[in-house]
């Protein structure tokens, strides 16, 4: 990387030349996301990091004269030192994937420390519309998620496929009202609007079905799949009713696994409080459609005056950063990283949905963060050695 961080970084030390030693007490306690920069200014490294102070040494040190290595020599060409404090694993992953995104926007994502998630989007205006995996949301189009892994998105996918008679053959169906039939539709399982057999029109209503059901919507199409399996085997269609109660069993299993199939991106909204420094002090984090905006510091004993302002802001427009597609995807993409672990991600991670009422919400941050939470600062979830995010 070789952009200058000046713009993005709150503070700037001056490191001893390499013959001289270097203090470690000068260098900052706590955590935070560094670079380390040569006489040009340029960006040497950057890391995010539990404790400054420590990688900034262990990153100083010289390499071993031992044998045979491939690690540069920092100390000899490192003269700026610069920083932004953090004061958690989440608020350190935050500001390293917005340093990196700045400082380096053809391979930051190589270097993160958590991978994407995937959204089911189709756009219902085209004239040949599909289900997608995607890992960019907020793209215009209806999307579902997010999923955690691409198999659970490909699954909700193809399960909407079959419940609906989708296309599976898109490059066939570009060619309507010309293509040819694939056996998709001698089974029965397709209607066939790529020959003409039945209208695009049709087929569109068929796409806007699978949208309510992927949107919220899916008791109905549930009770439709029982209706049609009851009078299949009335007609004593057996074999349809079996793949009917198949479909049924594999519908009610996926919405049971997992609840947030109706949840869509642009309702991804939570309230996030982590530490701001020592244990008297917490940090809030606004996400909004993926949009993350940290708040002020505050004291705990003061939380009963501004969590309802918490609350109040969480209703409001997000930031320009809103607007901006990969920005809230990536935001989302580190926000699952953390609701993954449950119970052991460090803080509290509370969907808008579910805050309730101030008081309510106040007495949870007070739960989890009222005291010392030694798993939540031991955590060592960062990315390249030991507890640094590095790039």
């Amino acid at each position: 990387m070789a952009d200058r961080p000046h713009s993005g970084f709150e503070n700037v030390l001056d490191l001893p030349p390499p013959d001289a030693p270097l203090d470690a007490s000068s260098l900052p306690a706590g955590g935070g996301v560094y670079a380390l920069t040569d006489e040009h200014d340029h960006v040497l490294l950057t890391l995010g990091t539990q404790s400054l102070r420590r990688s900034v040494m262990h990153r100083l040190q010289a390499p071993p004269t031992d044998g045979p290595t491939r690690r540069v020599d920092l100390r000899a060409i490192a003269h700026k030192l610069h920083w932004i404090p953090t004061y958690s694993v989440f608020e350190t992953y935050l500001v390293y994937l917005t340093t990196a995104r700045r400082l380096s926007p053809d391979r930051y994502r190589k270097d993160l420390a958590f991978g994407p998630v995937w959204f089911a989007r189709v756009d219902p205006s085209e004239r040949f519309p599909r289900w997608e995996a995607s890992t960019i949301a907020f793209r215009g189009a209806v999307e579902i998620g997010p999923f955690a892994e691409r198999a659970q998105c490909a699954a909700f996918i193809e399960l909407l496929e079959d419940v609906f008679d989708l296309c599976r053959k898109h490059d066939i169906l570009v060619q309507a009202p010309n293509g040819q039939a694939c056996v998709y539709h001698e089974m029965g399982r397709c209607p066939a609007p790529c020959d003409g057999s039945v209208s695009l029109e049709a087929y569109h209503e068929q796409i806007r079905r699978s949208v309510a059901f992927a949107t919220g919507g899916h008791e109905v199409h549930l009770r439709m799949l029982e209706d049609r399996m009851r009078a299949s085997a009335a007609a004593q269609a057996f074999e349809q009713a079996g793949r009917i109660k198949g479909l049924w069993e594999r519908a009610a299993r996926l919405l049971k696994r997992d609840g947030r199939l109706s949840v869509t991106p642009d309702r991804f909204r939570y309230l996030v409080v982590q530490r701001g420094g020592g244990a008297a002090r917490v940090k809030p984090f606004f996400v909004n459609a993926g949009a993350i905006e940290a708040g002020e510091p505050v004291l705990i004993r003061k939380l009963d005056e501004t969590v309802p302002n918490w609350l109040l802001r969480l209703e409001q427009p997000g930031s320009d950063a809103a607007g901006d597609s990969v920005i809230r995807s990536e935001g989302i993409w580190l926000m699952s990283h953390f609701l993954g672990r449950g119970d052991k991600a460090p803080g509290v991670f509370l969907p808008v949905s579910s805050c309730g009422v101030a008081a309510e919400v106040t007495q949870r941050i007070r739960d989890r963060l009222g005291r010392r939470d030694r798993s939540s600062e031991n955590m060592r979830d960062t990315g390249a050695p030991a507890e640094d995010v590095e790039s």
